[in-house]
């Protein structure tokens, strides 16, 4: 069926593997300046115009512990810039909240633009520990996307399925394995269009299968429509997966800035 309409729901369980991987900020890219769409009015009503930042941590956030003053921005000056918005949409779906927008005015390209994030109070994952003190290196405007993070599973049994609208999941019958691919900011065809069947090709899977380590490709491509940084590789093999490449020039970003060529290890979800 196809993706035509937006079910928001959040994970009611949290991988037991989580409580003993490290808490990092992954990725803090400085997608827009001064160019935050209208259609942002729906993440926060004075968002048009403003600077947009996503950051990716390496472990999905509490909500109820994320507030605007838990970050601080420094531009290339020296200016520390507080933060006027943050929002997890709209990578809100079960176990993708691992990606906060930063929305307000953090310097400007190129004469002062932002250089590193900090966190500065209290903001806790979803198993405890406590992201304040972490910083980053902010991924400059002109860069293209690169791959933050990436995770498999499979569509078992007890696995919240989404059968249709936007941001549904693979195929269930055909599909033995998913890699989620989180982006470092929201991605599109470079034609502009969602990525999809004309994009197979460029993602590449290297996965244990058996004794063997093979490459593949997905067949399809799921968890799409919904304007967010994850997309899901639908597998047909059975395997793990150990590192999942992108070939250069194959998605943009907001500001139409192609990705390079980027690959990043696939961690298991549970």
């Amino acid at each position: 069926m196809g993706c035509t309409n937006r079910e928001i729901r959040l994970s009611s369980s949290v991988p037991e593997i989580d409580k003993t991987r490290e808490a990092k900020i992954i990725t803090a890219f400085f997608g827009l300046d001064n160019a935050l769409p209208q259609i942002a009015r729906a993440l926060y009503s004075k968002a048009p115009g403003k600077d947009g930042m996503p950051i990716v941590f390496s472990l999905e956030v509490n909500p109820s512990t994320l507030n605007a003053t838990d970050f601080e921005v420094t531009t290339k000056d020296g200016t520390a810039f507080e933060v006027e918005a943050v929002t997890l949409l709209p990578a809100l779906e079960e176990f993708e909240l691992r990606t906060v927008l930063l929305i307000g005015e953090y310097g400007n390209h190129p004469d002062n633009p932002p250089v590193s994030v900090k966190i500065v109070e209290d903001l806790m994952s979803r198993t405890g520990t406590n992201f304040k003190g972490l910083s980053a290196e902010i991924i400059q405007l002109e860069e293209g996307p690169v791959l933050s993070y990436a995770e498999y599973f499979s569509l078992t049994e007890d696995y919240p399925y989404v059968e249709k609208g936007a941001g549904c999941d693979c195929p269930k019958e055909a599909t033995k394995t998913v890699v989620k691919a989180v982006w470092s900011g929201g991605v599109r065809a470079t034609n502009g269009d969602e990525l999809g069947d004309n994009e197979l090709d460029a993602f590449k899977v290297t996965m244990v299968i058996g004794a063997d380590t093979m490459v593949v490709k997905p067949y399809k491509l799921a968890d799409l429509k919904d304007n967010d940084n994850n997309i899901d590789l639908c597998l047909k093999e059975t395997g793990v997966p150990l590192i999942v490449a992108v070939k250069e020039n194959t998605a943009i970003d907001p500001r139409n800035d192609k990705n390079p060529k980027t690959k990043i290890e696939v961690v298991s979800r549970w």
